[in-house]
């Protein structure tokens, strides 16, 4: 498996840093576990991380001398965050992150029929601000309506392949898009296109139609 398209590295330093929401964390951490590079990326963002807290603690003026010095040197080095490590994916389809949630695997899924060829399993639990976590079964050939997104969207392919204007996705990949993207994705030939989810707000559809739709879907 060759991964090609990975995550902004702003996305990276906000998820090193704690900053991201729980249903964008859930997707890094499955593409934590496809991605060589993305692994030994976070890793370094983790040990950078450390050594800055390190350098902060032991530039703060000291009151006990070189004892103290000493002393916070030893205490920001213990709080170093350990280096990422994410198993590599062993399940056929699914990565470690979801087989809790998902006990079953996918034929354990009852899909909501969104549209023909189009199937949705929402995430329950997941903080995802205005937004949701969800599975979506796009049948080869089928698109989804055109849309652009009203905050952040993070897409994970866990089977088959889809493309759009940004370009071909496949196994592993992630789509790291933000409100100025405009897209109408395709599932490609092969398996039904099985991709994992989360925005932390509203698709915005570009058909009246779809619009009217939406709240229905919940998507």
């Amino acid at each position: 498996m060759i991964i090609t398209q990975h995550p902004d590295e702003s996305t990276l330093v906000a998820y090193a840093a704690g900053a991201v929401i729980e249903g964008f964390s859930l997707v890094l951490a499955a593409h934590l576990e496809f991605c060589p590079i993305c692994r030994k990326r976070m890793s370094e963002l983790q040990a950078l991380a450390g050594a800055m807290l390190m350098v902060e603690s032991a530039m703060q003026p000291p009151t006990g001398g070189l004892d103290d010095i000493w002393a916070r040197i030893d205490e920001a080095e213990s709080a170093q965050p350990e280096p990422v490590v994410s198993p590599v994916v062993s399940d056929p389809v699914l990565p470690g992150v979801l087989l809790p949630m998902l006990d079953g695997g996918f034929d354990s899924i009852s899909w909501r029929r969104l549209a023909p060829g189009i199937g949705q399993y929402q995430f329950k639990g997941v903080e995802s601000g205005g937004g949701g976590v969800r599975l979506l079964s796009i049948e080869p050939g089928i698109t989804i309506p055109q849309h652009s997104h009203a905050g952040g969207e993070l897409t994970l392919v866990l089977q088959g392949a889809y493309r759009d204007e940004i370009g071909t996705f496949r196994r592993g990949d992630i789509a790291d898009l933000d409100d100025s993207v405009t897209h109408r994705p395709m599932a490609e030939r092969g398996p039904p296109c099985i991709c994992l989810i989360a925005t932390d707000r509203p698709l915005r559809f570009t058909s009246p139609i779809n619009r009217m739709l939406q709240p229905i879907f919940g998507i």
